[in-house]
């Protein structure tokens, strides 16, 4: 109720836009960098929405700055301002963690993951998920240890790159020789949250001197998400979880807060997918006194966009047919605008803001069984996928149902990003061959804008997220590095 008065003040006040960000904005994590965009996803919510303000049109974009050299880099962490007013941007690539200035991507140091395989997309996956903390701390996963990043003067933000500490998740805790750490996520009492592949969640305090586990045994190949209450959400290949932290341990005890819930997993891989099971990480949905749920994609043949109550479920909830949990609040196939549609898929996590989430399209064309081919020929006009659809709930019909679908743009690998501020959504799209940033209209699903980037390989977003990096700009990794907008004085 106080954010709904809050909410209609403002809007009284002529701040719709502001008011919208009140109502819809997850709580701040205070051991999260004070920053547009601190972590993989934006916020430990996933969602990949974001108060802050994106390009409302093309001629607002100067131009790009772009970095070459680090391929694989899936998601940059933007830093808090130092004493000199400034911010930088954090990066992981498969071949090193690298820091470069915000303004111009002026590489201010890196440090070298020494000689890996660039073509393994496993060696991308561990160490796609990064954030920095409050402290100015960058984590970073690598294989089956954490490394802390920081700087060797803290107080300027053009010092050089030191490792801070290491942590090597033990021996005995392992469940495999080829077992690497997937997700990462912070917790609201100042923890790092993992899950590994092989469906290890670890605990870990931010100075390495404590850690707990929890085995759930299971492929995972996502990350994860985490709520103000200590929920930690893990999609397996087989269920979607709730792992309570405590304060002191990790459980799946529901007089606790934890559960499990089954979902339809699938059994096939295609397109640009990962893993078996939800190609999404788990987005949070609902704040404050809205309902409030977890949603993925599944892994159906026609895939389906499923929301699981995240607390308790109400106690006059029927279970849904069809479903596999009394715990699944909706259930929908999303065809991209296909009614005929017998499959579809995405492997890109479901953008979510308020009651509304964007699933994209990545169903190819034309499948090669080498994924790494199909991500490189996914803007081939005869390959590339098209479409993208977007949900609504209904809180008073506790439904969910589609609200529009654009049935010509093709986001053909990346993941989107939405400003509450300019109610657009963005992501790295494929005109005629043609890499480029599009926005499309988020309570419409029109196309408002659309930036060349450029024609070469070296554009293609490749799993990349784009995001919000600062007012009025993008920014998105490569499959050779990392590019930011320029912004028009």
């Amino acid at each position: 109720m106080k954010k709904f008065v809050l909410g209609l003040f403002l809007l009284l006040l002529g701040w719709a836009p502001l008011a919208l960000a009140a109502a819809d904005e997850p709580p701040v994590n205070p051991y999260l960098a004070d920053s547009p965009w601190p972590m993989t996803h934006r916020n430990p919510y996933c969602q990949a929405s974001s108060p802050h303000a994106g390009p409302a049109r093309a001629d607002e974009i100067a131009g790009l700055n772009r970095r070459y050299g680090f391929p694989g880099t899936i998601t940059c962490a933007v830093s808090a301002k130092y004493p000199d007013g400034r911010r930088v941007i954090w990066g992981s690539a498969v071949n090193a963690v690298f820091k470069a200035d915000i303004e111009d991507l002026k590489i201010i140091d890196k440090k070298s993951k020494g000689l890996v395989n660039i073509f393994d997309l496993s060696n991308s996956l561990s160490g796609a998920y990064t954030l920095v903390d409050c402290d100015n701390i960058f984590y970073v996963p690598r294989r089956m240890e954490l490394y802390a990043y920081g700087d060797k003067d803290p107080v300027k933000s053009a010092s050089d790159i030191e490792v801070k500490r290491t942590y090597r998740i033990p021996q005995e805790v392992r469940s495999s020789a080829d077992e690497c750490i997937v997700g990462l996520n912070i917790t609201w009492d100042g923890q790092l949250v993992f899950a590994t592949s092989t469906g290890t969640v670890g605990v870990v305090s931010r100075d390495f001197k404590r850690a707990e586990y929890l085995k759930l045994n299971e492929a995972v190949s996502n990350s994860i998400a985490c709520d103000e209450n200590g929920g930690i959400y893990v999609v397996t290949a087989k269920k979607m979880y709730r792992v309570q932290w405590t304060g002191s341990e990790l459980t799946l005890a529901e007089d606790r807060g934890g559960w499990a819930a089954a979902y339809a997993a699938g059994e096939d891989l295609g397109g640009v997918r990962l893993g078996l099971g939800s190609g999404s990480t788990p987005t949070l949905m609902g704040t404050g006194e809205q309902d409030r749920f977890v949603v993925i994609t599944d892994g159906q043949q026609l895939m389906h966009l499923v929301l699981f109550w995240r607390d308790q479920i109400p106690a006059d909830w029927q279970q849904l047919s069809q479903t596999g949990s009394r715990r699944i609040a909706a259930q929908v196939p999303v065809r991209f605008g296909k009614e005929a549609a017998v499959e579809s898929l995405s492997e890109q996590s479901v953008c979510v803001r308020g009651y509304g989430a964007l699933v994209v399209n990545n169903q190819l064309a034309i499948n090669s069984s080498n994924t790494f081919w199909n991500v490189i020929r996914s803007n081939d006009r005869a390959v590339a996928p098209y479409g993208a659809e977007k949900f609504e709930w209904d809180p008073k019909e506790r439904r969910l149902a589609s609200a529009w679908v654009n049935t010509e743009i093709s986001f053909p690998n990346g993941i989107p990003a939405m400003s509450a501020a300019t109610n657009l959504v963005y992501d790295v799209a494929q005109n005629k061959r043609v890499w480029t940033f599009d926005a499309l209209d988020w309570s419409t699903g029109e196309k408002v804008f659309s930036y060349r980037i450029g024609r070469l390989e070296k554009n293609n977003s490749a799993y990349a997220a784009t995001e919000i990096i600062a007012e009025g700009r993008l920014g998105t990794g490569t499959i050779t590095g990392i590019m930011i907008t320029r912004m028009r004085n």
